[in-house]
């Protein structure tokens, strides 16, 4: 299969998020822009094709309009400004750089209006072996970003990093004004994250949000003799959390993870290959949530785009989102996958997948405790309810009621009844049964109460004991 990729390269880094709510997006940060300028130099072996012309911004204004420049119309006012005819390359350095072809061309004094097509790396090179590498890396704080945030629950980062740096190397080939060889690669590089989150939750809630953070990006000239390759990488840090909960929360996780890879594409002997290799660690540490009914997917994802003149380069597509939650523990699975596309040159589809190890975290009994609210020491008649039901409350170390826990209530002494022998605690963490007292010859009649997890874990505090006189 045969595709023209002009997707972003992702990296996409699983914060164990674990109690959310459909939340409003914020605001993104300024966006921060740094241009690097390699020094000039002169390749005895480059050669550039007849009709390549390199635009002077210091001479020669460009006065087109966005959507002019989207419909390939190039007007320049000057002095001494070219000669222009159809097929000439024009090459420039204003933003992020283009590559054109010139398909008719307009003048008067003073101003050249040029109708163009995009143009390919073949159309400027006759002969070359051209090597460059750009240096981008970036280290983003965290700490005290409001992830997400509504009336009934938010995400904030109290603390930590992510950093990347992705050491991009290039190399192009050219004979006869063909080209013969291309690799894009990044080679040995790292993505590490070490954050630490608070999230809260006070009620049941559907969640699907995505919102950008502290979006940078940095531009790079290289020069070969008088001829500019302009290279631009954009990068920011996308959140993104789906699912639901549906009870009372309150934690503090925090995770960390360590990623060493090398990605790319090569092109050699007519033919497309993937240059794939991936390692992964990762730890969930710090208070866990407790348990409860909910069920999330959530990543901070650094999203990456390298291009040159304008163009999509080489991309990949590197997963670390896949997060489960169940009512007793949470798992961190990351996938990491691959494909790959340059400068709008169509190649087979390389994708790759790799599933890491996975990471996960029990939640234990002693997240969670369970304490008589009312009901206990009644007196009643025999073969008949008491007046008022026998009530627990399951609450976590902070003292948050939470829902979704199976408490059992069993007749110990006396012969007696409940009307529940199971029940589930609802959003304030309470569980009650009806108590019908048994055999009035038995002086002190007994309840037993035990919470557990759906393991089968008894919660602590468990048992406890009801009796009625």
């Amino acid at each position: 299969m045969k595709k023209n990729i002009s997707s972003i390269f992702v990296v996409a880094l699983v914060a164990v998020i674990f109690a959310f709510a459909s939340c409003n997006k914020l605001s993104t940060q300024t966006v921060s822009t740094t241009t690097t300028n390699t020094q000039p130099t002169t390749p005895d072996s480059v050669l550039l094709k007849p009709g390549v012309i390199v635009i002077d911004s210091t001479q020669w204004l460009l006065s087109s309009s966005a959507s002019q420049l989207s419909q390939g119309i190039y007007t320049y006012f000057g002095n001494n400004l070219p000669n222009f005819i159809a097929n000439d390359i024009i090459v420039g350095m204003t933003g992020e750089g283009y590559l054109r072809k010139v398909t008719a061309v307009s003048s008067q004094a003073g101003q050249v209006t040029l109708t163009t097509t995009p143009a390919k790396l073949e159309d400027v090179f006759q002969q070359g072996n051209i090597n460059f590498g750009t240096a981008f890396s970036n280290t983003y704080d965290v700490t005290n970003a409001v992830l997400f945030q509504d009336g009934i629950a938010s995400v904030k980062a109290t603390g930590g990093s992510i950093a990347i740096n992705p050491n991009w190397n290039f190399n192009m080939q050219f004979q006869n004004g063909t080209m013969t060889g291309f690799s894009a690669v990044c080679q040995n590089g790292t993505l590490n994250a070490n954050v630490q989150l608070a999230v809260a939750a006070s009620g049941t809630d559907n969640i699907n949000s995505s919102v950008s953070l502290n979006p940078v990006s940095n531009r790079t000239i290289i020069w070969l003799g008088q001829l500019p390759i302009v290279v631009t990488t954009y990068l920011s840090y996308v959140a993104n959390v789906t699912g639901n909960v549906t009870a009372l929360t309150n934690g503090t996780p925090a995770f960390n993870t360590t990623d060493n890879f090398t990605l790319g594409d090569v092109y050699s002997a007519g033919s497309w290959q993937g240059v794939y290799n991936f390692s992964h660690s990762a730890s969930l540490t710090n208070s866990i949530p407790p348990l409860g009914g909910f069920n999330l997917s959530c990543s901070i994802a650094p999203q990456m785009v390298e291009k040159i003149y304008g163009v999509v380069c080489p991309t990949a597509t590197f997963s670390l989102n896949t997060l489960e939650n169940t009512n007793d523990g949470y798992t961190e699975q990351q996938t990491f996958s691959v494909s790959g596309s340059v400068l709008g040159y169509g190649i087979s589809d390389n994708s790759q997948t790799w599933n890491t190890d996975t990471v996960g975290m029990q939640a234990t009994a002693t997240n969670l405790t369970i304490a008589k609210t009312s009901g206990d020491g009644q007196f009643g008649p025999a073969y008949e309810y008491l007046g008022a039901p026998l009530v627990v409350r399951v609450t976590d170390n902070s003292g948050v009621g939470q829902a979704g826990v199976t408490v059992y209530f069993t007749v110990t002494s006396g012969g007696g009844s409940v009307s529940l022998a199971s029940a589930v605690t609802n959003a304030g963490g309470y569980a009650q049964t009806n108590w019908l007292i048994g055999d009035p010859s038995v002086s002190s009649q007994k309840v037993q109460v035990v919470g557990r997890t759906s393991t089968g874990a008894q919660i602590s505090g468990s048992p406890l004991t009801f009796t009625a006189l």
